[in-house]
């Protein structure tokens, strides 16, 4: 094979930069060197981002219990339309049963105390018993009023009717719509915490949970779009409702969650999303094989009429399979080599190749 050879040592030069590269179309053909242009869209895909897709909050409810317990009878399945009211399982536990108990204990407490302080209150507006007295009465009835609230808080998370009577607690749906997540089988043990009961009105609408690392949460913005790649093709599935500004140091990311309306989804699943995002003023998007380092300078080989111009780029970003850089004096026609670029580096040092 006929041996090329370039006879320029090229260096360095802090005035003028590097010196061009001569090569002709045939010589780039048969050392693998091809070109591609830079992206000057106005924006640019950042991603994959781990997400977890989720009923929506805003169309759907969720029955939890703080505690594990156990599926006795099932009455409505999945995929079934349940009403306000109706009921769609019974469940038992023996820290249900006591939750039930100190309910009602409490419901009794509250009532006897309610009455007292409000005796108390009239004698101490007739001047029969001291202020101290009324003010005891009146701050038992208010403890118990605040406890009985939220025991009252926990019952209605695990929906359930505590005035029934029979073996199990009734859980009621708590609005009418699709159970999208129920029970599937009698004694089946459901752990605390895990909501055992979905219902939503509206089974198109989802919300993705996205965890975005904490160099891309100043990229993130309300209302940008998100997608997902299928078949090497990006799909438009919603777009970013909240963003946190609250950091997880667990995992060093941000909780971005994103309203998605794209159907063929299916909740409780894990999928990997993009974010589309808009370019700061004067930069350009390119990809990671048009770069190479060169000292301490990041280069790439600007196509020339006779060969290949090697060109120092300000990176300001790693990003998608690439890097956000200043547009600097790149436009529309420019072309970067990519393909075997390590022999125009080897150019650069004087190299010979075969």
């Amino acid at each position: 094979m006929k041996r090329i050879i370039y006879s320029t040592l090229f260096l360095l030069s802090f005035v003028f930069g590097y010196d061009e590269i001569m090569l002709t179309e045939t010589q780039m053909q048969k050392l693998g060197i091809g070109v591609t242009k830079p992206d000057f869209s106005e924006y640019y895909l950042i991603g994959p981002f781990a997400s977890s897709l989720d009923f929506s909050n805003q169309a759907s409810i969720k029955q939890v219990s703080p505690f594990e317990i156990t599926i006795s009878n099932i009455k409505k399945f999945e995929g079934d339309y349940v009403k306000k009211g109706d009921v769609i399982c019974h469940i038992i536990s023996d820290s249900l049963s006591n939750l039930v108990y100190e309910y009602k204990n409490t419901e009794s407490k509250y009532q006897i105390a309610q009455n007292n302080a409000k005796k108390d209150k009239e004698l101490f507006e007739g001047g029969v018993i001291s202020q101290r007295e009324y003010q005891n009465s009146y701050l038992l009835a208010n403890e118990l009023e605040l406890k009985l609230k939220d025991l009252d808080s926990t019952i209605k998370q695990i929906g359930i009717d505590p005035n029934a009577q029979g073996f199990g607690y009734p859980v009621v749906a708590q609005i009418s719509g699709i159970l999208a997540v129920g029970p599937s089988k009698s004694a089946q043990k459901v752990e605390a915490f895990s909501p055992y009961i979905i219902i939503t009105n509206d089974n198109s609408k989802m919300q993705a949970n996205i965890k975005i690392p904490q160099n891309n949460a100043s990229d993130i913005q309300k209302d940008t779009r998100v997608f997902i790649e299928d078949n090497a093709k990006k799909i438009e599935i919603g777009n970013i409702n909240s963003v946190s500004i609250a950091i997880d140091t667990n995992t060093n990311t941000i909780n971005a969650t994103a309203n998605i309306n794209y159907k063929q989804l299916q909740a409780g699943s894990n999928i990997d999303t993009f974010i589309l995002v808009k370019n700061p003023k004067d930069t350009i998007t390119i990809t990671r094989d048009v770069v190479t380092k060169f000292g301490n300078d990041s280069i790439v080989f600007v196509k020339t009429q006779n060969g290949f111009m090697p060109t120092k780029i300000e990176i300001l970003k790693e990003i998608n399979n690439g890097f956000l850089i200043k547009k600097d004096n790149f436009g529309l026609q420019t072309n970067l080599a990519n393909g075997s670029i390590i022999v125009l580096k080897g150019a650069m040092s004087g190299l010979s190749f075969e």
